[in-house]
């Protein structure tokens, strides 16, 4: 398991903990920090705890800031000049926002454990970097009725849903090829189930641009492909094409389709797409080259 299960999973995932949907771990760790006292909080120029600046407008300035400065502060963080910022990241995305991949069936375990409905929202980074429009932003407890109270009258579309609703859009999502992630604010708080896809996603362009890691954890588990199931699609593997971390290869010469899995988030989206459920995801952890592999 990754570190935030360790640290905050009490022998489950960090997100299938049902201690951290309490109003215990929501209000003790919403109101621990202080955003002007972090690099982040002075980077954006943000005052007030994690919960006030997520659920009031501050909540798009960083969305919209975060595009500039990911594309700004983000490259040079590998010069000498920039090590003690670097050095700073993972403290900071822990206080703040940073989330994980997770598969469709960890997602809707999320719903099922939030209390209450879910307001869903166009996604910012889609607009931020000139994708479509689309409802793909989920917030949970710690911010679903704040924010439907602070911004839902806003003129952009918004609502809140019930978890049976929420879950309906999530397979719509899924079937559109989104990857789906838990985000903390802060950890280990899930706030915000996101479905969105490369380019536009802020947390993967961190990675993909940056290799700043800590923004968005690959998931727990990694994709296998049963070969004796695979057929390849006749040369057209579905799977393939859902893949946006480029892990699925197709063997002309065996045509099947093979994972590598150094590569792969645990998605599931190649799962979810094969037509011969010769895809499934296994444990990260079971595989000792990957364990530790985030």
């Amino acid at each position: 398991m990754c570190k935030y299960c360790i640290k905050y999973g009490d022998g489950k995932k960090w997100y299938l903990n049902p201690r951290n949907y309490s109003d215990e771990v929501i209000r003790g760790e919403s109101t621990r920090v202080r955003m002007e006292d972090t690099l982040l909080g002075q980077l954006f120029g943000l005052k007030g705890t994690i919960q006030e600046i997520m659920t009031t407008a501050q909540r798009f300035k960083v969305d919209v800031g975060l595009g500039e400065k990911v594309d700004d502060v983000f490259p040079d963080l590998h010069d000498d000049s920039a090590r003690v910022m670097r050095e700073q990241i993972p403290a900071m995305m822990e206080q703040a926002v940073a989330g994980q991949v997770v598969p469709l069936e960890d997602a809707e375990k999320i719903i099922d454990l939030n209390e209450g409905d879910i307001f869903v929202l166009p996604c910012i980074c889609r607009k931020y970097y000139g994708g479509r429009e689309k409802m793909c932003c989920m917030f949970l407890r710690p911010a679903a009725e704040p924010l439907q109270k602070n911004i839902g009258s806003w003129d952009k579309p918004n609502k809140m849903v019930s978890k049976d609703e929420a879950k309906r859009i999530l397979r719509e999502l899924d079937g559109e090829g989104l990857v789906h992630g838990i985000f903390w604010c802060p950890a280990p708080v899930p706030t915000m189930l996101c479905n969105c896809d490369y380019p536009y996603c802020i947390a993967i362009r961190a990675r993909f641009h940056y290799n700043v890691d800590e923004v968005f954890k690959k998931g727990e588990y990694v994709a296998l492909v049963n070969t004796l199931d695979c057929n390849g699609c006749g040369g057209a593997p579905r799977c393939q094409t859902r893949c946006i971390f480029g892990a699925l290869k197709f063997s002309p010469t065996t045509g099947k389709v093979h994972v590598n899995q150094m590569q792969c988030w645990g998605c599931g989206l190649c799962r979810t797409a094969c037509p011969n459920d010769a895809i499934k995801l296994v444990p990260r952890e079971e595989i000792p080259q990957l364990k530790n592999v985030w």
